[in-house]
C-alpha cells in the first residue's frame, strides 16, 4: 500500500493539496484503517504528505527552492555512495541496470510516461542496493522520492532530452560497475543529478 500510494503521488495522480481519506483508501485496498494509517505515517516521514488535526492527511506542496535544496543534498549524498559501498552487490546491480537499457531504447522511439517512471525507479533501487550503510541507504531512498515527483512534472515537456540522458546514465553506470568502481558509480549519479537540475532550471527560466 505504501508503495502504491507513493507512486501515485510521484506520478501526480494525487495532486499537491489533495486530501487522502483513510476510510476511502481502506475500502479501496480492502483492509482496515490501521495499515492505511501506517502507510500514511511513513509517507509523512518521507515528506510526501502531512497530517494536521481537523484537516486530515494531504499531499504536500512543493516549490522550486525546496526542489533545489533537495537536489543539492542529493548531489553530496551521491558522492558518499562509494564510501559505504557493497562490492558484493555490484554484479547484481550491473545485471539489473543492463536489463534497463533496451527498455530505455524503446522509449526513444515512443513515449511511455509510466515506463519511464518505472525504469527510473528500478535504476534507483539498483544503485540504492549498493549502499551498505542502512542510514545512508534510507536517506538516499527518501530524498529520491521527494525529488522525483517535482522532476516528473517536467519530463513530458523535455522528453527527448530526458530519455537520451537516461540512456547515457545507464551506460556510464554499467561502465563503472564493470570496473568494480563504486566511487565512480556515486559520481556518475551525482553528475546526472546535476545535469537534471540544470535542465529543469533552464526550462523554468525560459517558461
Amino acid at each position: 500500500m505504501h508503495r502504491v500510494l507513493r507512486d501515485r503521488i510521484c506520478l501526480l495522480q494525487y495532486r499537491p493539496g489533495e486530501l487522502l481519506v483513510e476510510t476511502e483508501l481502506a475500502a479501496e485496498f480492502k483492509v482496515s484503517r490501521t495499515p492505511i494509517r501506517q502507510a500514511l505515517q511513513r509517507l509523512d516521514y518521507e515528506g510526501l504528505v502531512e497530517t494536521r488535526n481537523g484537516v486530515g492527511t494531504t499531499v504536500t506542496g512543493v516549490d522550486f527552492q525546496e526542489f533545489k535544496d533537495v537536489y543539492a543534498f542529493r548531489l553530496k549524498l551521491s558522492e558518499m555512495i562509494g564510501d559505504f559501498g557493497r562490492p558484493e552487490r555490484a554484479a547484481k546491480s550491473l545485471e539489473d541496470i543492463e536489463a534497463l537499457i533496451p527498455r530505455v531504447e524503446e522509449l526513444l522511439q515512443s513515449r511511455d510516461f509510466e515506463q519511464f517512471f518505472q525504469i527510473n525507479h528500478e535504476l534507483h533501487f539498483a544503485v540504492n542496493a549498493l549502499i551498505g550503510n542502512s542510514a545512508v541507504r534510507d536517506i538516499h531512498d527518501r530524498f529520491y522520492f521527494q525529488a522525483s515527483r517535482v522532476w516528473y512534472t517536467f519530463v513530458d515537456r523535455m522528453w527527448e532530452d530526458e530519455t537520451r540522458f537516461l540512456k547515457e546514465e545507464l551506460d556510464e553506470l554499467c561502465r563503472a560497475l564493470r570496473a568494480g568502481d563504486l566511487k565512480a558509480v556515486g559520481f556518475v549519479q551525482r553528475n546526472f543529478i546535476s545535469y537534471g537540475l540544470s535542465r529543469v532550471a533552464r526550462y523554468i527560466s525560459t517558461g
